[in-house]
């Protein structure tokens, strides 16, 4: 028991030090003095309220698509739900500024399908749309798993109770999702509201409150407002946070699952289902114009085949900034996995005082968007030897992704038999061994979701690495911030599809792999 409160005492030191410490020394340095001013002048008014109007209708919308995509794949007689499912989630393989990018190349000023119908969507508009592009895929899976726990018992009981498809749907597939659906919706307000890449590309003089804080800190290096203004940002994640906590959720009971007889309806399958191909398609035309502006010569005036980008790209050492990009997600990949599991283990299997706090203060990381723990990191850890190197950048990827591989891997251990260490210690054998030869088998699907989720996200980011690189640690996903704000959008769109080919790769191997231990059972 020695060895295991030692574990959980190195876990609790390890979060205290790379979660807690970094917003307190944040907020300790943040000169109070001037947070009416900040309050009350006009550009925060304007961010603000910006913010609140893009978000509120991005994810009203995300979450209507989600929910239909989610209904089309678990109620209509639609094929190839496994295939469609992973196309579903593609736009979360590319950072959302790549997001904004797609939508300029088709329909800012001149775009190829703005300069055919005479419109742009800079501005507002784009913003939403972007960000609609953006969180759909993450509250899908939140709600394409909610079906997943539907007492589908409950619908032959309306349908003897005589209820209609609408009273159905209110007391029977309404109830059991109103969890995840809550969350969803707090997940993808939170994710729209903090994130500043679809607003910096697309925004054009719209502001936000993510890009006015990201102005701030890198344009005036005013390092106290940028802090107050990341505590407007943690509203919404606190509010997510304490909600997913306290909330009742009404499909945990246990029930004898039975598969939900799909009616035959030829309509709705093809209605549902053409909006599904729909969405799809529109996915694919965005990423599709990543490898038009790659290959053109200039978007304006010469769109004639064209090489140049890669020339360019490849002589601005692309190379250095790809294996700078592959060494923190493996890295983090790797160590995140290891950190993360072992966490879950000690407040899954351990348990005690000390496993509560640990939980608490994992969990507690997915109320701290990535642009708000890159500040606090880049105040709290800037005189320290760590500043500016890849020790930095691989931890503050750990700390901003750990929380959903966490609950993943504590859910999975809270599955296996609690009776195992006991059989152990009664049998003289040590926990290192049961570890090993019989709890991380019965996990390893969870351990490979785990891997890919940390790899892709650290791929992909920009909030959390923004203010810690220089021009040694940079990773690639930068790179398109610097071509995009010079309109470079065809070495944008390069790099883009550098990340999307790295992600389809880590994410099929892992698909793969699953699917052949599958076939073997």
């Amino acid at each position: 028991m020695k060895k295991k409160s030692k574990v959980s005492i190195l876990v609790l030191i390890f979060l205290l030090v790379t979660v807690f410490y970094p917003l307190v020394e944040m907020l300790l340095r943040v000169e109070w003095s001037d947070f009416g001013n900040l309050i009350s002048s006009r550009s925060f008014k304007e961010a603000l309220s910006n913010s609140l109007f893009v978000t509120s209708i991005s994810t009203i919308i995300s979450i209507l698509i989600a929910y239909l995509l989610a209904y089309t794949l678990n109620r209509t007689n639609i094929k190839h739900r496994a295939v469609l499912k992973v196309l579903l989630t593609i736009p979360m393989l590319i950072p959302s500024i790549s997001h904004g990018l797609g939508l300029i190349n088709l329909f800012g000023a001149n775009g190829i399908i703005s300069k055919i119908l005479g419109f742009n969507i800079i501005g507002c508009h784009g913003i939403i749309i972007g960000s609609i592009l953006y969180s759909f895929p993450v509250a899908f899976l939140m709600l394409d798993d909610g079906f997943n726990y539907i007492d589908n018992n409950m619908y032959n009981t309306a349908k003897v109770l005589g209820l209609n498809q609408w009273q159905t749907f209110k007391k029977v597939t309404l109830c059991y999702l109103k969890k995840p659906l809550l969350s969803s919706i707090f997940a993808v307000f939170t994710m729209i509201f903090t994130d500043y890449g679809v607003p910096l590309a697309v925004g054009g003089k719209f502001l936000t409150l993510p890009v006015f804080l990201y102005k701030e800190v890198i344009g005036l290096l005013d390092f106290s407002k940028g802090t107050m203004i990341g505590l407007f940002l943690l509203v919404p994640a606190i509010i997510s946070f304490l909600f997913d906590n306290f909330s009742k959720d009404y499909s945990s009971g246990e029930f004898e699952g039975k598969d939900y007889k799909i009616s035959k309806n030829k309509t709705r399958d093809i209605i549902f289902t053409t909006l599904l191909y729909l969405i799809i398609i529109f996915v694919f035309i965005v990423i599709g114009s990543f490898v038009y502006y790659a290959f053109i010569d200039n978007f304006i005036i010469n769109k004639s085949f064209s090489l140049k980008h890669f020339e360019y790209v490849l002589s601005n050492d692309i190379g250095k900034y790809i294996l700078n990009s592959l060494l923190i997600a493996v890295s983090v990949a790797v160590i995140g996995t290891f950190i993360t599991y072992f966490t879950a283990y000690a407040t899954a299997r351990i348990k005690g005082k000390i496993a509560k706090l640990i939980h608490i203060l994992t969990i507690s990381s997915l109320a701290i968007p990535g642009i708000v723990l890159g500040l606090s990191y880049t105040i709290g850890f800037k005189d320290t030897f760590i500043y500016n190197t890849f020790i930095i950048m691989i931890i503050v990827n750990i700390i901003h992704f750990m929380a959903s591989p966490y609950l993943m891997a504590y859910n999975a251990l809270l599955k296996i038999n609690p009776n195992y260490e006991v059989v152990a210690k009664t049998c003289n054998i040590s926990s290192f061994r049961i570890i090993k030869d019989v709890i991380i088998p019965c996990s390893k699907i969870t351990i490979r979701e785990m891997i890919a989720y940390f790899f892709i996200n650290s791929m992909v980011t920009i909030s959390a690495v923004t203010f810690l690189f220089n021009t040694d640690t940079m990773p690639l996903s930068l790179m398109i911030n610097t071509y995009e704000g010079n309109m470079m959008l065809g070495e944008a769109a390069i790099v883009s599809l550098i990340i999307l080919f790295f992600n389809l790769i880590v994410k099929g191997s892992i698909y793969l792999i699953n699917r052949k231990e599958d076939r073997k059972k």
